[in-house]
């Protein structure tokens, strides 16, 4: 079986295997909490397990709410897993963090977690490409055109986005206008070198991690803002810090926190409302009660379920059409050391960004590219050719990637929106309906797409509930 079609099928057939790779590897059959009574009530049911589910199901246990967290797949972590690759605890979902992302800073500082930094902040060899030819230079030859045009890009950010937090506060005319505008669109009429475009196109492209033209110009401008208008201090919160020992590491100090219980291998198809209680059923044909529901999953994924009474139209409609992240992130191990570098390709190259992740006696890369058709990462002649573009000569020795589009529980990688959808509907999308609560990565008012958003997500949701059941 070719491993791409391995991984569909691994993803599918997870409701009863037992996974290694994972930040919380257990077996669905036993999982973690005990057997589960059907006929019982809970103050509320978390549906998902990645971490603003996780988050969720913490702190509304904590608060002394009887709680249930269900998840699809025989481990939790959603959308991130680590696993050993290189003799290192590699992530391949999410992986960075910054002291500018509060959320899951203050997790870090609470369980005292170790964080190390990628080799690329040490970056001597900087690779980009000009009209096809690919050119090499240090950080003198790279930063300057690249931090140029960023500038003229990011011009309306401070005006637009005053309050990172409160990302609809300046909603208006104008405001809507950015946002119908794709980043594309800002970039071509942006008064700067061809090779500036080219750079900046790129940049789009794996923020969105789709093309330049999927993106809404205003949610790209959202990270600037986030990171206090200051371009080094946002590489420093998108790509320089990591936990140590993965985020496994995060995830099992959080759970180990909760007081929840704990069903894995259970995928959610339906949540009716019906006399003041929400009922839940999964794959497995379980029903299980409860006050409050808290639905932290993927956009992308949460049009797979039957709700009743059906969501609001503009729920309906923005998980139909989905964020924008479908590309691909792979791991390469190369012999030999190397001179630490950062490629930036043109967004139509396989990989677009390729960098050194790794400073070791045979070096690990970590490469994105926008589109899983530009590349087969699990076919090493294709891995090896890509490798080649940026560094000519250097040997593959192997390759580690997941494809998260094929992933039924995640449909996408992380989360940017495409044209219209932050102004037209992210208020919705965090609103409540009945007692059927929304949380998640997707809908977080500050850095979505990242963990720390997953975490303020989840965190703010659970408080709603505590507030309702409470009150």
């Amino acid at each position: 079986m070719k491993r791409r079609n391995f991984i569909k099928s691994m993803a599918v057939g997870a409701t009863t295997a037992t996974t290694a790779v994972s930040g919380m590897a257990v077996s669905a059959a036993g999982s973690l909490g005990s057997k589960v009574k059907k006929d019982k009530v809970y103050d509320s049911i978390v549906v998902g397990g990645g971490f603003a589910g996780v988050t969720a199901a913490r702190d509304a246990s904590l608060a002394g709410l009887n709680t249930l967290l269900l998840d699809a797949r025989p481990r939790l972590g959603g959308r991130t897993f680590t696993t050993r690759f290189a003799d290192h605890d590699t992530d391949m979902g999410g992986t960075w963090l910054g002291w500018g992302q509060p959320s899951i800073w203050a997790e870090k500082m609470r369980y005292d977690l170790p964080i190390t930094e990628s080799a690329s902040v040490k970056a001597s060899s900087f690779v980009w490409f000009e009209n096809g030819e690919r050119k090499e230079g240090g950080p003198e030859d790279y930063w300057p055109p690249l931090y140029e045009a960023l500038d003229k890009f990011y011009a309306p950010a401070f005006k637009h986005l005053p309050r990172p937090y409160d990302p609809l506060y300046k909603d208006g005319k104008e405001f809507r206008r950015l946002d119908n505008l794709s980043a594309a669109e800002a970039i071509d009429a942006l008064d700067i070198t061809p090779l500036q475009k080219q750079l900046v196109h790129s940049f789009t492209a794996i923020n969105g991690h789709a093309d330049s033209s999927e993106s809404s110009y205003l949610d790209q401008l959202r990270w600037l803002s986030l990171s206090g208008f200051n371009k080094d201090f946002m590489w420093g919160n998108i790509g320089q810090y990591r936990f140590k020992n993965g985020t496994k590491d995060l995830l099992e100090h959080m759970q180990a926190d909760s007081q929840a219980e704990i069903k894995l291998g259970s995928a959610v198809v339906k949540v009716e409302q019906k006399d003041d209680h929400v009922f839940v059923t999964t794959n497995r044909k379980e029903i299980f009660k409860a006050r409050t529901v808290v639905m932290a999953l993927p956009l992308n994924v949460i049009s797979s379920i039957d709700f009743q009474p059906s969501l609001s139209t503009v729920k309906q409609q923005a998980a139909k059409q989905g964020m924008t992240g479908s590309g691909i992130k792979i791991y390469m191990r190369i012999k030999g050391r190397h001179p630490i570098m950062f490629g930036n390709g043109h967004q139509d190259m396989p990989l677009n960004y390729l960098w050194t992740e790794y400073d070791d006696e045979n070096q690990v890369l970590v490469g994105f590219g926008k589109d899983p058709e530009l590349l087969d990462v699990y076919d090493d002649d294709a891995v090896q050719a890509v490798l080649n573009q940026y560094i000519p000569g250097a040997e593959l020795l192997e390759s580690f990637s997941y494809d998260w589009n094929l992933d039924p529980y995640s449909k996408g990688t992380w989360c940017m929106f495409p044209p219209g959808m932050l102004s037209s509907s992210l208020a919705e999308l965090q609103r409540p309906e009945g007692n059927v609560y929304f949380a998640g990565g997707d809908i977080a008012s500050g850095w979505r797409g990242f963990i720390d958003g997953a975490i303020e997500s989840g965190a703010r949701a659970a408080q709603m509930v505590e507030n309702t059941l409470k009150s």
